[in-house]
């Protein structure tokens, strides 16, 4: 049956019906978007069935899309398991870690740990769209991942450790007097916005925002990573809400406070749990808590 719909094709239609977007899903994979709406087209005429509804904004899954995509997903997650299994039969042992920014206080604590742990085992850092990250912790594609909690069937979780977040700005910013600050004081300058892309984390401030009634402002640039946000706050009156481990890392002409209430977010470990646990995943997050 796999001369029907191959391995590959199930991930195009696995990517389709999460991002319900085929553009976005392209994107995913990587390719180009036409090839993949007439893999997908393809796909179709081969089963002789409607995967996807298209809309002018939307792609919606019909029953038989997603019923492909959900044991697509397992099918592709059972291969990854074997691939690994016999890998480490062979004494190979290959283990894929998610986490938006390595570079991290947090993060370099999970991967020394895990390596340690692991004597000889290839330990490979990995930074993909957030989007993607249940499904490819699913799919076996990743073996863990260090940051927000992940959601979603076949999914592990727990909480790692927690960290404060600071108020980041330049020394000549009016907040830079201040021993703390408060949401309402930060509200009132641009927030730097960070690549919607890549974390979430313009949306934990913005839930954050909300408790206390308030709505940030975002700068027009958006920044990638810690110091090319910090680098946004020199010579304006722009600030950085960052990780207390990013604040204290940063160099140069820079200040930090604290919040005031504080304001702490809780870094988690995220794993597969089911229909089967990728091989030597214990070990890893043993060592993940460990490291706490």
């Amino acid at each position: 049956m796999m001369d029907v719909v191959s391995l590959r094709d199930l991930e195009y239609v696995a990517a389709v019906e999460r991002e319900r977007n085929v553009t976005r899903a392209a994107a995913s994979i990587p390719m180009a978007q036409p090839a993949l709406s007439q893999a997908i087209a393809r796909i179709e005429r081969r089963l002789g069935v409607t995967l996807f509804r298209r809309t002018s904004r939307t792609v919606v899954p019909t029953e038989a899309g997603a019923l492909l995509a959900e044991r697509g997903r397992h099918l592709l997650a059972d291969v990854a398991r074997t691939i690994d299994d016999t890998r480490a039969a062979g004494g190979h042992r290959q283990v894929r870690i998610q986490v938006t920014e390595p570079s991290l206080t947090v993060p370099r604590r999970v991967f020394s740990a895990v390596r340690h742990a692991l004597p000889g085992a290839a330990v490979h850092q990995m930074t993909v769209p957030r989007s993607q990250v249940a499904d490819m912790l699913v799919s076996g594609e990743l073996t863990a991942s260090v940051g927000p909690r992940e959601h979603g069937p076949g999914l592990a979780t727990e909480a790692l450790c927690h960290e404060a977040v600071m108020a980041v700005m330049a020394p000549g910013h009016p907040l830079a007097q201040r021993d703390t600050v408060t949401v309402a004081d930060v509200a009132g300058y641009p927030i730097v916005s960070i690549d919607s892309g890549m974390s979430d984390w313009n949306a934990t401030v913005a839930r954050y925002f909300t408790r206390f009634g308030a709505v940030p402002q975002w700068t027009e640039s958006s920044a990638f990573g810690a110091v090319a946000a910090a680098d946004l706050v020199h010579g304006s009156g722009a600030v950085f809400l960052a990780l207390e481990s990013i604040a204290h890392g940063l160099t140069g002409p820079i200040e930090h406070r604290p919040f005031d209430p504080a304001w702490s977010i809780t870094w988690f470990v995220n794993w597969r749990s089911g229909p089967a646990p990728m091989a030597w995943t214990s070990e890893v997050v043993d060592a993940m808590r460990g490291s706490a």
